[in-house]
Formats: C-alpha cells, sequence, structure tokens
C-alpha cells in the first residue's frame, strides 16, 4: 500500500514539472529561409527555431520565407553588427556567416 502512494506521488510530480516547463520549450518559426553559399549552392532551414544562432556561410540571393525577423550577422556564433530583415523578405545579396530568427 505504501508502495503504490509512492509511486502515484511520483506520477503528480511529474505531471506538475512537465506542466510547468512546457511554456519554456523552444518555438519554432513556421516556413522557409533560403540562401545561396558563395559556391552557388542553395541551402535552406526549415522552420528554424526561435531565438538559436545557425552558423550559415550565405552569400547571393536569399528568402526570408519565414513568419519571424531574420536577424544576420557578418560573423559566426551571431557576432558583429546586425541586420534585421522582416518576415518574407527577399534579396539578391546577402554576405552573412550567421542568422537567428526572432519576433
Amino acid at each position: 500500500m505504501k508502495r503504490h502512494v509512492l509511486t502515484h506521488a511520483a506520477t503528480l510530480t511529474g505531471a506538475v514539472l512537465l506542466t510547468l516547463t512546457a511554456p519554456a520549450l523552444a518555438h519554432a518559426s513556421t516556413g522557409l529561409f533560403t540562401f545561396e553559399t558563395p559556391g552557388g549552392v542553395q541551402e535552406q532551414l526549415i522552420n528554424p527555431t526561435d531565438n538559436t544562432c545557425y552558423n550559415i556561410d550565405a552569400y547571393g540571393p536569399y528568402r526570408n520565407g519565414t513568419n519571424r525577423h531574420a536577424v544576420f550577422y557578418p560573423g559566426t556564433k551571431c557576432r558583429g553588427n546586425e541586420t534585421i530583415v522582416d518576415e518574407g523578405a527577399g534579396s539578391s545579396l546577402l554576405n552573412a556567416q550567421s542568422v537567428k530568427f526572432v519576433r
């Protein structure tokens, strides 16, 4: 009987912790970000996670087809002066080494 009560208590504790941490789970943008590398290869990020830095080697056309702002950086690991591009925007030239997506 005592073991049965402990099992229920552990299950309840786990459920409460899951409920409390669920809002903290990462959100993802919806959509496709496409860019071209210096070698002319087209790359893409599908539904990238918000506020996560992605190292890219982009030089050429791009399209931010996500529902988030794209923040581009000249250095890897999202370092350097940022350039913010609206959702749905694109251009014929992007020169960036990293990007993250923000609301």
